[in-house]
């Protein structure tokens, strides 16, 4: 790996995109790996462009794509431009608030740079201090569960933003949700490629509640139940390519 694209797909943003990035382009990578970090604005109503154009000016560098939208296509939507432009070997995605911790893409990273891996999930789960509502956890708990069943996985954090994909299998796929449904979508297409090595490894998970601008909620927790039966059973029956995964590892 000689280069990681970092996506972050931004809706409304205003009052975390500057530290994000900061905390972004403050990460030294392991053995010199470079960074590409695209930036997808989803046409915020808020002042989440002239953010990120504040950092811009401020650190100016030829490793930031910014991409704006002219029309809002939800989560997912900013994540297909995004992976479109990604040229790195490795890509990852970063919300655009402080959920997530930018320091732990070493961690992440580890498993493809050793080889053991080829795909590799974040999981909130298996950091014994990870926050959140009760109710947020078993939500997250039992998509995954149900997810697990579908897709024949054996993940704990289906619905992690920390997704780490070779950048060729992530444009290579046919990726349609537009909103939260993405997550779903994109881990049962990548089951389905059993040639696949995947692991899972801790991360930090410091949740913000909906006052602080966290927009999932229930309805897309049904969509996701949606998504999951759709890219799963109902996909299934129209293709010949088992589901499941070559190898899977768990780090804790």
């Amino acid at each position: 790996m000689q280069k990681l694209s970092i996506i972050i797909p931004v809706f409304n943003e205003q009052a975390t995109i500057y530290d994000v990035l900061v905390k972004v382009n403050d990460v030294e990578l392991v053995q010199g790996i470079q960074k590409e970090i695209i930036v997808v604005n989803d046409k915020s109503s808020d002042e989440s462009a002239k953010e990120v154009e504040r950092y811009l000016n401020e650190f100016p560098s030829n490793n930031v794509q910014f991409i704006n939208h002219e029309v809002n296509k939800g989560k997912g939507g900013a994540l297909h431009t995004g992976i479109k432009n990604a040229t790195g070997e490795y890509t990852i995605i970063q919300d655009a608030d402080l959920e997530l911790d930018p320091n732990e893409y070493n961690i992440i990273i580890a498993p493809v740079l050793d080889q053991s891996a080829d795909v590799v999930y974040g999981s909130r789960f298996l950091n014994q201090k990870m926050q959140g509502s009760k109710m947020g956890k078993a939500a997250n708990a039992f998509l995954t569960n149900l997810s697990n069943v579908v897709f024949g996985t054996n993940i704990t954090d289906m619905e992690t933003c920390y997704k780490l994909v070779p950048t060729p299998i992530f444009q290579s796929l046919n990726l349609v949700e537009q909103r939260f449904g993405f997550e779903p979508e994109i881990t049962a297409k990548l089951a389905k490629l059993k040639h696949l090595k995947w692991q899972e490894v801790p991360i930090t998970y410091i949740p913000r509640t909906n006052e602080e601008g966290k927009k999932i909620g229930w309805k897309d927790g049904f969509r996701a139940i949606y998504c999951i039966l759709k890219y799963g059973w109902f996909t299934s029956k129209k293709s010949s390519v088992n589901r499941g995964l070559g190898e899977y590892q768990t780090t804790k």
